[in-house]
């Protein structure tokens, strides 16, 4: 655990567990701190880890000049009760969502007092995405 990026990260329950840098900016390797997680399906708290799976998602620019993305060790668990596989959520990024919702919301800021295409250049996304 790196617990000073943690800590600037500032996500509730996540841990930074390493980082990389890149031309275009950082990649903060990042992990649930907790063992367990509820069953979406019947409610019970399952510790039986299934499998893990890491996809990268784009969050806040540190120093709000260097692209940041977490890549998100999301961990699938087994229930023991109603014995199906869930994948643990995260409060910061809704489900199949490329970015954080902290990310989302800086870029509806801006588009509100902006246009598309500004916002695209100043986030460097494509204005389809924006």
């Amino acid at each position: 655990m790196v617990p000073l990026l943690t800590e600037l990260l500032g996500l509730p329950g996540i841990d930074v567990e390493s980082y990389e840098e890149t031309e275009d900016g950082l990649i903060l390797s990042v992990e649930a701190y907790s063992d367990a997680a509820r069953c979406p399906h019947c409610g019970t708290l399952s510790r039986h880890l299934h499998q893990n799976h890491g996809y990268l998602v784009r969050d806040l620019p540190i120093s709000h000049y260097r692209k940041t993305w977490l890549r998100i060790n999301r961990r699938q668990f087994k229930c023991s009760m109603c014995g199906k596989p869930f994948s643990e959520d995260f409060e910061f990024v809704g489900v199949r969502r490329v970015y954080t919702d902290r990310y989302a919301e800086v870029v509806v800021a801006d588009l509100i007092h902006s246009d598309t295409a500004n916002v695209a250049r100043q986030h460097r996304l494509s204005e389809d995405i924006v």
